[in-house]
């Protein structure tokens, strides 16, 4: 035991003492102003609306990380990988900035612009950014040097694990885990009596959108068209299922009402495309995310119950379209369900600190997905192509919507400089930080997801299927 409280607090001192490595740029071209101003308006995100979007990256303003950018700058880069890998960091960081001045007091824009004699926010920084990334390409060697040394992100916090004597409390935590995914095996019986209310998309193309002539850089990441993306999400929208009709049961929309957020019976699946790796190859992640007003509490000792609840599934795609897998989350992070195609070979992963994973299984196709009434916990998943008779319709909307709502005067996202949905803290967070997840229980932007309490796993880890045993022998 003291062995390992001494190996955590060794990893917490190596990480908290490490120095961020410093981009090399060559001294060809005048980019001064470029640094400048973009660190300007980053320290200005930072300050009023956070940063949204992707992870900073210490001293290159112009570029942003992510898990999937994590995994490929550890690899060995040829030239081409190179570049791609720089323009997608600085895509990241262009789309992240884009947004975030859009968040910013009118008044502190205009400051920033002036001080930089800038007309075109949008255009400076995508000027600005390829302007950087092309210097840096000029020192190829020093660039993957420095690539290899930034810091990994990681949304664990070791010292609060060494802190709540994790060895002994994490034991505890996986027991109350083992109890919930029994619970949770028990409720489709238990609920086959109730009326359910199922919602699906408005579209239901009849055909899967052919994703094998999409063009693909040097990485293996594709180009898809706007067109080709939602083809996409419409294809493989779900249906949503409710055991009854409740406001807090209805997917909706959240709105800002003065400074708090709420929920407006308007229902919607926000959606947005990311990428992972399988055997070596780009996969497709197709995710949809609805909204609740509250998770209510079941009694008055409910740890887990607040204002806000979301439910985040996400379809895993082969490079020619084939479906690997579903999974779902609580925007919380919590609740981690594994859906596998009944086909799908999977070997479970075992040891005394490794938390059990939730597996369902299913046929490849669109989904039906049914929740539990209040807590809103996946307990089924099964397919469901043909659209359902007296059903409610959902819109399907650009997750970065939920950046921009539109107040009063301004435009607020739903997510607080810190990453969090501001209202959403639980109780719980009280009792489960000695798992060292930030704020547990609390809805969090995406690239924000630890999702085990025993063990270590991000649900945006490039690698979470084959990590969890999908397609294990």
């Amino acid at each position: 035991m003291r062995k390992v409280i001494l190996t955590l607090l060794l990893v917490f001192l190596i990480s908290g003492c490490s120095l961020n490595p410093q981009p090399v740029l060559s001294e060809k071209g005048d980019t001064d102003s470029c640094i400048a101003a973009l660190t300007g308006l980053q320290q200005l995100s930072l300050s009023y609306a956070g940063i949204q979007q992707g992870e900073l990256v210490s001293g290159a303003p112009w570029l942003r990380s992510n898990r999937l950018i994590d995994y490929f700058r550890q690899q060995e880069l040829t030239a081409e990988q190179l570049n791609d890998l720089l323009s997608n960091m600085s895509q990241l960081a262009a789309t992240g900035l884009k947004h975030e001045s859009r968040l910013l007091p009118a008044f502190r824009l205009n400051q920033w612009q002036h001080s930089f004699d800038i007309s075109d926010p949008d255009s400076f920084i995508d000027h600005c950014s390829q302007k950087l990334v092309q210097r840096q390409i000029q020192t190829p060697d020093q660039t993957r040097q420095w690539l290899h040394g930034l810091p990994k992100d990681d949304d664990y916090q070791p010292l609060a694990r060494i802190a709540g004597l994790y060895p002994v409390t994490a034991l505890l935590f996986k027991e109350g885990v083992m109890r919930e995914h029994n619970w949770l095996y028990q409720q489709p019986e238990n609920l086959k009596s109730r009326d359910w209310i199922t919602y699906e998309p408005p579209t239901t193309p009849a055909v899967a959108p052919d994703i094998n002539s999409a063009p693909r850089n040097s990485l293996g990441i594709p180009s898809l068209t706007p067109a080709l993306q939602q083809a996409l999400l419409e294809y493989h929208a779900p249906l949503w299922q409710l055991p009854d009709n409740a406001p807090v049961n209805r997917p909706g929309t959240p709105y800002w009402d003065n400074d708090e957020l709420r929920v407006k019976q308007q229902s919607v699946s926000f959606t947005y495309i990311s990428h992972g790796i399988y055997r070596n190859r780009i996969t497709l992640q197709l995710n949809y995310l609805i909204w609740f007003p509250e998770r209510p509490p079941a009694n008055s000792l409910d740890l887990v119950a607040g204002q806000h609840d979301a439910v985040l599934f996400r379809v895993h795609l082969t490079q020619t379209g084939d479906t690997l897998a579903y999974d779902s989350i609580h925007l919380c992070g919590c609740w981690y369900s594994l859906i596998l195609p009944k086909e799908q070979s999977y070997t479970a992963k075992s040891g005394v600190y490794h938390e059990p994973t939730f597996i369902l299984r299913t046929d490849r196709g669109r989904q039906r997905i049914s929740l539990t009434a209040d807590s809103h916990l996946l307990i089924a998943s099964q397919r469901n192509d043909r659209p359902s008779p007296d059903s409610q319709q959902y819109q399907l909307e650009p997750f970065s919507d939920l950046l921009q709502l539109e107040t009063a005067d301004s435009r607020r996202s739903v997510f607080n400089r810190q990453g969090f949905v501001p209202g959403s803290e639980r109780p719980e967070r009280w009792l489960f930080w000695p798992m060292g997840i930030r704020n547990p229980g609390a809805l969090r932007r995406p690239g924000d997801h630890a999702i085990r309490f025993v063990g270590h796993l991000h649900f945006d880890d490039p690698l979470i299927l084959e990590k969890l045993g999908v397609g294990g022998e």
